[in-house]
């Protein structure tokens, strides 16, 4: 693109010179090559002032994103579904209620479990009072406790057979069954999800992974949603299937912008810098690991710099020595010169 920009310019200036001349008038006039004209009015250069900008990288990955904590329920009794007291998108506490099944399943015993728990229960306080005044042995407590536990275990047992609770709070996720539909045991019944936080696992680069850390600052981005978050794991030791890096990054989703489960565009903010003097990679010369650039001088004469670079991204690159704000940068022609050529800018950038 460069080559031909100039090669247009210098058409231009040729045609220029050559029409200012009349050949029906018989006059003299002399062509000069692309060089002559360089040399007589300078190498024509477009230029950039040096100013400081923000600067930063990140690595960009795509995950599955799963709220922090997630449990699902399944029947224990095959039966009929009698209630669903909630609905999909409900927040609930933990250990409330969410399906319920006949009470007089018999495979559950449910009223047989509560009389035995209830009995036991109040041959319990009664052994206990005793105890305290003496009245029985400290064997005949013992044994009234344990009847009691392993009663209201049984109990607790059944309620959970018929009387299907949440196992953790959070918001119900999924619903797979509905009233009166017939279920066997180990049927899903429903999922309860927290994702007022996501969490999800990237796969970093062996190229990358020293510039990953925990702390680090990403984004997670779907459905044109943005939400915040920081790395919190980084392994270290290769994944042999993966060859890479697992990392977990946990992102705040209390306003539930995110779906727990969806895959999203995410990115680690691997270097930041607010105050950075940057510039395209096309710009920058040199090879053998010398880099420079030409900035503008006085008088029209190209000054070459020799110059630092750090972190490249998105083809911009850092330079960290070399280049000041203010300098005024030759972009566009400046493989066209040297340190003595003569330049002409024709316009800036």
């Amino acid at each position: 693109m460069i080559n031909k920009i100039f090669s247009a310019i210098s058409v231009l200036i040729l045609f220029s010179l050559i029409s200012g001349c009349s050949a029906e008038r018989g006059e003299i006039f002399e062509t000069r090559s692309i060089a002559q004209i360089h040399e007589d009015e300078g190498v024509p250069v477009r230029t950039i002032n040096i100013e400081r900008e923000q600067f930063a990288v990140a690595l960009r990955y795509s995950a599955a994103l799963n709220g922090i904590a997630e449990s699902s329920a399944s029947a224990m009794v095959s039966d009929s579904v009698e209630r669903i007291f909630f609905r999909v998108g409900d927040f609930v506490e933990k250990n409330t209620v969410i399906v319920q099944f006949p009470l007089n399943n018999p495979a559950a015993n449910y009223f047989q479990a509560k009389a035995a728990y209830e009995n036991s229960r109040e041959t319990f306080n009664r052994i206990q009072q005793l105890y305290r005044t003496r009245g029985v042995s400290r064997q005949d407590f013992d044994n009234a406790r344990t009847g009691y536990n392993v009663a209201r275990a049984n109990w607790d047992n059944v309620n959970q057979m018929v009387k299907v609770k949440a196992p953790i709070s959070g918001v119900i996720t999924r619903l797979s069954v509905r009233p009166a539909e017939n279920v066997s045991p180990g049927d899903h019944l429903f999922t309860v999800t927290n994702y007022n936080s996501l969490v999800g696992r990237v796969w970093v680069r062996e190229r990358d992974i020293a510039r990953v850390r925990e702390g680090l600052s990403a984004k997670a981005t779907w459905e044109g949603n943005t939400i915040t978050g920081r790395v919190t794991q980084v392994d270290r030791s290769l994944n042999p299937s993966r060859q890479a890096f697992g990392a977990f990054v946990e992102f705040n989703n209390r306003e539930h912008k995110f779906l727990s489960g969806i895959t999203a565009d995410i990115s680690i903010l691997v270097h930041e810098n607010n105050s950075a003097i940057v510039v395209d990679r096309k710009h920058i010369l040199g090879n053998s690991g010398e880099n420079y650039v030409f900035i503008a001088g006085i008088d029209n004469t190209p000054v070459k710099r020799y110059v630092k670079t750090g972190l490249q991204y998105g083809g911009r690159v850092e330079i960290i020595q070399g280049l000041s704000e203010g300098d005024v940068l030759i972009t566009e022609g400046s493989r066209f010169i040297t340190e003595t050529s003569r330049v002409r800018i024709v316009a800036g950038e």
